[in-house]
């Protein structure tokens, strides 16, 4: 990636201008913040100095209305109790003369006007509005302020009720209007008094906090075009700011980190280098390598596929598998497809397993394996199957093994001409005498029950020299190995009675499949049973143990009979050798054969008088 642009393919400076149409300098902001709070704290002062301002005028004016009405109150009670209206109505214009009294007003018992400064053509007149019946009626001082019109200043309307002494009957009310124009001119004043200083105590406050502001915002711009500058890819720059407070330890906190980023880089590109590196390696040796590597993911899907695994699973080179379901290459059903459909029921590593399959007609063998690919949740991610075509290994090592065989003739050699010679010998000496002694009684019956009886044992001898030297024919397919021990037991069940033998067995009822040839294996089991049976004239037991360990099963047939000794432990196998008087010695050859075709070990342990055990190891066919 071009170092001078982000993910997007934009530059930092220009990504920069971009956001820039919606950027306010920091130091503007804190002008503007400064320059709100002035404000505010103006503005509520001037709010809270109004209220208090005019609660105390108010207070002021209240008591000077009570102190007029009560002072008219007793001036004018005996004008009220002798109805002088004329009275009355001069001393409420008198009352007038002080500019602070809008207008002063007695009402007499009755609630009729007796006096109305300047009006005196209300005299005997009922007032009807809210101010004069609140007033009329109360029995105490009462103060009330109220615009007298629409769009007027209010007005303060002080009632005041005339008592005469020692008495609560009421023979009028006293009201002095008192107006409020003073009090609003001298808030007036104040409010203005209060805009002028603010103006200036604003204006100060601007300039400070700009300074303020500018001490603290040119390091940062400065720290702001220095990561603009590590944005477009120049982490060689050196950033010195000396404010002595925290933003000098963050210019020196940023000029570390710049050098901390430079040094990852540097390591980065090193270590990608080396991914590049190592992936080319591993590209190469998945390309090159002669087994076959097949990476599906969890759900299936084909994640990689190198060349071998193309050719053994028959792929055309340019067909395209990644991302396509792992069972849709193959066009029918097989033990392979079933293979990998069970592996993907159960990721969990298998170890390797030889298939059969045939392709074109051919028999072809795989080694098969899987491994297990983990995500960082230590879940499995892929499956990684090994493919690996033995089919001309398996070839090779089949004309090895006939290579063998027939290399072992010559040691054969010798055996046969023991075999051979005996019956031979019998016959040439009958045939020899057979002119002379053709018409003496009883020569012909016995030349008739010797001859035929040696014959059959040459032929006996050459059938099973030809079983254990011609090349092997086996039809292999899974096979239940409970069930073929089973038949193989029956078998030979009334001649293990008839000899006195206890056959007994330990077969566990859950045991793999395993790949044979029916006919060839059972018949390699029931030569051991056979050979255990013989080696017990007398009876005796033998018992069946089967188990499985290591993805083998194990068969062990034990006996009771007379033994051999260990030293004859690795010649027990060799054609021609036998410790029974009668016997050609190619049984346990024949089945050494049959157990090493299936991909098996045989192996013999015994002691003398104590008889003996062979052990046969298969490999399991997986689940």
């Amino acid at each position: 990636m071009n170092p001078e642009k982000n993910h997007r393919g934009i530059s930092p400076d220009k990504e920069w201008k971009l956001k820039k149409s919606g950027f306010v300098s920091l130091r503007y902001r804190f002008i503007f913040i400064t320059s709100l709070m002035l404000m505010l704290l103006l503005t509520l002062l001037a709010l809270v100095l109004g209220i208090l301002q005019t609660r105390t005028i108010q207070s002021r004016i209240e008591k000077q209305g009570l102190a007029i009405g009560e002072n008219l109150a007793a001036i004018s009670a005996d004008y009220l109790i002798t109805y002088n209206y004329v009275a009355l109505e001069k001393l409420v214009n008198q009352a007038v003369n002080n500019p602070e009294i809008v207008y002063v007003i007695i009402h007499d018992k009755e609630g009729r006007v007796a006096g109305y400064s300047k009006r005196s053509d209300l005299q005997n007149k009922v007032l009807t509005d809210a101010v004069s019946l609140a007033a009329i009626a109360a029995k105490e001082p009462f103060v009330t302020v109220h615009a007298p019109d629409f769009g007027q200043r209010p007005v303060m309307d002080v009632a005041v009720p005339v008592y005469l002494p020692n008495s609560r009957d009421r023979w009028g009310t006293i009201r002095v209007c008192l107006s409020l124009e003073l009090m609003y001119q001298q808030i007036r004043q104040t409010l203005w008094s209060i805009f002028i200083l603010g103006s200036v105590a604003l204006v100060i406050g601007i300039m400070i906090s700009n300074w303020a502001a500018q001490r603290v915002t040119r390091p940062l711009e400065t720290l702001v075009k220095a990561s603009i500058e590590a944005a477009q890819g120049n982490l060689q720059q050196t950033i010195s700011i000396h404010t002595r407070d925290e933003v000098e330890i963050l210019a020196s906190n940023f000029s570390f980190m710049i050098k901390e980023i430079l040094a990852q880089k540097q390591q980065l590109e090193n270590q990608l280098k080396e991914i590049k590196r190592l992936q080319q390696y591993a590209e190469k040796i998945l390309a090159t390598m002669s087994d076959g590597l097949l990476a599906v993911d969890v759900d299936g899907m084909v994640a990689a596929i190198n060349p071998a695994a193309r050719a053994i699973l028959d792929i055309p080179p340019g067909q395209s598998v990644k991302g396509c379901h792992v069972l849709t290459l193959f066009n029918k059903e097989s033990l392979f497809t079933d293979y990998l459909r069970k592996s993907l029921a159960d990721p969990s590593g298998r170890n390797q397993q030889e298939i059969h399959l045939q392709r074109n007609e051919e028999p072809q063998i795989l080694l098969t394996g899987t491994g297990i690919l983990e995500s960082d949740q230590n879940k499995p991610s892929q499956i990684i199957f090994n493919l690996n075509d033995i089919t001309a290994l398996k070839k090779l090592e089949a004309k090895i093994r006939q290579t063998q065989r027939l290399a072992d003739l010559g040691t054969l050699a010798a055996g046969m001409a023991h075999e051979i010679r005996n019956p031979l010998s019998a016959i040439k000496t009958y045939v020899a005498l057979l002119p002379g002694k053709i018409d003496k009684a009883g020569f012909l019956e016995k030349f008739q029950r010797t001859v035929p009886r040696e014959i059959n044992r040459l032929n006996t001898l050459i059938e099973e020299l030809l079983e254990l030297s011609r090349p092997p024919k086996y039809n292999f397919k899974p096979i239940d190995i409970r069930e073929l021990l089973g038949h193989s037991i029956e078998l030979l069940e009334a001649d293990f009675k008839t000899r006195g033998i206890d056959c007994q067995w330990d077969i566990p009822s859950e045991l793999p499949t395993i790949m044979a040839d029916t006919d060839q294996l059972e018949k390699a089991f029931i030569n051991l049973m056979r050979n255990g049976a013989q080696a017990m004239p007398e009876g005796g037991k033998i018992a069946l143990h089967v188990r499985c360990r290591e993805n083998m099963v194990i068969i062990d047939f034990k006996d009771t009979g007379h033994g051999f000794s260990s030293d004859l432990a690795q010649s027990i196998f060799t054609p021609f050798f036998t410790t029974k008087a009668k016997g050609t010695g190619l049984g346990l050859a024949i089945t050494h054969k049959v157990i090493s075709e299936h991909g098996g070990q045989i192996e013999a342990t015994s002691r003398e008088n104590y008889g003996s055990c062979f052990s046969i190891r298969l490999p399991a066919r997986h689940a």
